[in-house]
């Protein structure tokens, strides 16, 4: 089975009454920054009324390494992501795209390998006192499982700045209430069902370990500054555009510590576009900077993998 994106039409859009066509796809479009937000500012995103719609999955597999995660339930989402977003980003929202290239990246959708990754970080990679990076982290639920943790500091990447302080920044705050109560008698809901809840806002205090960007990669480095490297990197159905490889790679090569490890969740191919774990593995072991192996295929249907980079090691001479 192969998978396809939804992407977004080229004709007039049909949902919420917005007309005309969606801008042309192009990247670029957004300039890298850093986003601070006060704890007033996170609470006028989040709070309606007395709380806010949320949603609880249960991450990492079943079993008692199972960590329950709170994040903006759809509609919430949907709802702060078009609140104040530019206009291509609103109208690909409303049209209900899984992305457009260059306009919106897909954050306000969680796919189905983030599951996959978590699962495995769960199980086999140690994630205290690390720092780490979730690259391309939309809702940013693999940097919330790392900081769940003990990850001593945890960034947050996405391409739209929309999604940063519409979905990423309220979910990382959302992280604390609720998560360590045993499930109900009779195990509670199984892994990967959603259930609805209505709780106050909690204040965390985890903020202070995470910093968040948006942009494109090509300039990510530019407001990340370089000032020190990543032990841990996560990514998660970021390889569906072949065009983005060299941007990404470049990324990963000057952000990754020496004897880190990126850890990578992606469909083997993406119908439509092209990309996939095949294609990536070739362009990278062209340009002889990484290790790349796959550690893990999931194959119900449709053909999942985990694979890990390392930098390579220098020849002795």
């Amino acid at each position: 089975m192969e998978f396809k994106f939804n992407f977004a039409p080229a004709g007039p859009l049909e949902a919420g009454g917005a007309e005309g066509p969606l801008p042309e796809a192009g990247r670029g479009g957004e300039g890298p920054r850093e986003h601070r937000l006060p704890w007033g500012e996170m609470e006028r995103l989040l709070e309606e009324e007395e709380g806010v719609m949320v949603e609880e999955v249960e991450v990492g597999g079943p079993g008692p390494g199972t960590l329950r995660i709170r994040h903006l339930g759809a509609w919430a989402a949907e709802r702060a992501l078009s609140r104040g977003a530019e206009s291509g980003l609103s109208a690909a929202i409303a049209s209900h795209s899984d992305l457009v290239p260059g306009v919106y990246e897909g954050g306000l959708k969680i796919w189905e390998c983030t599951f996959d990754l978590a699962a495995y970080l769960s199980a086999t990679v140690p994630l205290a006192g690390r720092r780490v990076l979730d690259l391309g982290c939309g809702a940013g639920l693999l940097g919330i499982l790392a900081l769940r943790r003990g990850a001593a500091e945890v960034h947050f990447q996405d391409y739209n700045a929309a999604v940063i302080e519409g979905v990423t920044l309220p979910n990382v705050s959302l992280m604390e209430a609720g998560q360590d109560e045993p499930p109900p008698d009779g195990g509670g809901e199984p892994p990967g069902r959603w259930k609805q809840a209505r709780e106050p806002l909690p204040r965390t205090g985890m903020l202070s370990r995470c910093r968040f960007f948006s942009g494109d990669w090509s300039q990510f480095g530019k407001v990340h500054g370089g000032s020190f490297k990543y032990d841990v990197i996560l990514m998660s159905e970021t390889l569906y555009n072949p065009d983005c490889y060299g941007d990404l790679h470049g990324v990963l090569s000057s952000l990754l510590s020496q004897d880190g490890v990126v850890y990578l969740a992606t469909k083997a191919h993406y119908f439509g576009v092209g990309g996939g774990l095949h294609l990536f593995e070739s362009f990278v072991r062209q340009k002889e900077v990484f290790e790349i192996q796959t550690v893990k295929v999931i194959d119900d249907g449709l053909r999942r993998c985990i694979a890990t980079m390392s930098l390579r090691k220098a020849k002795p001479s």
